[in-house]
């Protein structure tokens, strides 16, 4: 009988001979560490596309425009007083954000009355609407401010009183982990969570579906054990350059205790390698768990909570989705690199993924033993 060790190296000797497998255990890693980044080395949204409708064509109105053309974030593309463009502009994604000037306009501030500003953006682009929503707020609470100043100082109020009192309160506000407020710092480290995963996934899938296809898939508990060894290996090798080497070189924050973030790492490599053993065995040909697993990435993210709000969640899916290793990876490793946080501190995720390994462990067993017995009973 073979043992664990002789499983070890057989199952290493198949990874090398399949280039497929090998370039998704470790090639696939290395390219998306490069090329998915890429897109968001420029971190800031700048310049996004406008429209102002101004309904009242007033030197108020105008004076608001220019505020708007000159915000940080904006890209003012045409003034117009047609209500009817903003939908056929919307739609052609000619603009992303719109600042509708209402009519009486100037009227309403003469009187000393509140007008009110209509401020839209494009909902399919989150984060360039809420820069353009920031600008636009900013631009209009600065012509505010403006007016509050002058008609405090038509009452004979000083200057710097008036200032004072139109800053009631001294707003110091600083990022802390991520400096630039880039998007690529929020969002990068978590997706890598989720192709440390995948890739692993996949690659055992293909491995194990082309030796169930050539009827030579190992069973029993030894052949087990053998292969979790080898996947925990690649997949610890994996975190561990996803989160020392790429995330340094892409110059994203990283203050992350050794000691924590490898205890952390080694309990998540273990969970995801037995998740990819039980997953494994639902595929009996090669490309088949690549047609079925590569599109889950995308949920798998959503459902984490991490780039969308997990109250926003239907209630099965709430706690459903603490089923999957990458929602604990995702807040324990952006925690632990990005936050600087303790064990302590993920001590939630720690203890769920270390349960989620167990019961991964236990089912796999019983699949790899029970096929092991059928093998056997039917030797003749």
């Amino acid at each position: 009988m073979s043992s664990v060790f002789e499983y070890f190296t057989s199952t290493w000797r198949h990874i090398l001979q399949d280039k497929g497998a090998m370039l998704l255990l470790f090639g696939a890693g290395l390219v998306y560490s490069f090329f998915y980044p890429y897109p968001y080395s420029y971190e800031q949204v700048e310049s996004v596309p406008t429209l102002v409708i101004d309904q009242d064509d007033s030197y108020s109105s105008r004076t608001l425009t220019r505020l708007l053309r000159a915000a940080p974030n904006l890209d003012v593309i045409e003034i117009d007083n047609d209500t009817n463009l903003i939908s056929k502009r919307l739609w052609q994604g000619d603009i992303m954000a719109m600042v509708i000037i209402p009519k009486n306009f100037n009227n309403d501030l003469l009187a000393g009355r509140v007008p009110t500003v209509q401020l839209a953006s494009h909902g399919g682009y989150l984060l360039a609407g809420s820069k353009a929503l920031a600008s636009a707020t900013q631009a209009t609470l600065t012509m505010g401010a403006v007016i509050t100043l002058q008609k405090t100082q038509s009452m004979g109020m000083p200057e710097q009183a008036a200032l004072d009192g139109l800053r009631p309160l001294q707003l110091n506000s600083r990022s802390l982990f991520n400096t630039n407020d880039g998007y690529g710092h929020s969002i990068v480290p978590a997706v890598m969570v989720v192709i440390i995963q995948q890739t692993l996934l996949i690659g055992v899938t293909l491995l194990l579906g082309k030796l169930a296809e050539l009827k030579q898939q190992p069973t029993g508990s030894k052949a087990y054990f053998g292969m979790l060894l080898v996947f925990f290996t690649i997949a610890f090798i994996n975190t561990l350059y996803f989160f020392l080497v790429a995330t340094r070189f892409q110059a994203y924050s990283q203050i992350a205790n050794t000691g924590t973030l490898l205890a952390f790492s080694a309990v998540f490599c273990i969970c995801i390698s037995a998740f990819a053993l039980l997953i494994s065995q639902a595929f009996k040909t090669r490309e088949r768990g690549l047609q079925m697993l590569l599109i889950t990435s995308v949920p798998m993210l959503f459902m984490s909570g991490y780039s969308w709000p997990a109250e926003s969640l239907p209630d099965t899916l709430y706690y459903l989705r603490w089923l999957l290793p990458t929602t604990s990876g995702i807040h324990g490793f952006v925690s632990i690199n990005q936050l600087g946080a303790s064990l302590a501190e993920v001590s939630l995720e720690f203890i769920t993924l270390c349960v989620l390994a167990l019961v991964f462990i236990g089912a796999g067993l019983m699949l790899f033993s029970s096929k092991s017995n059928t093998t056997e009973q039917h030797a003749p």
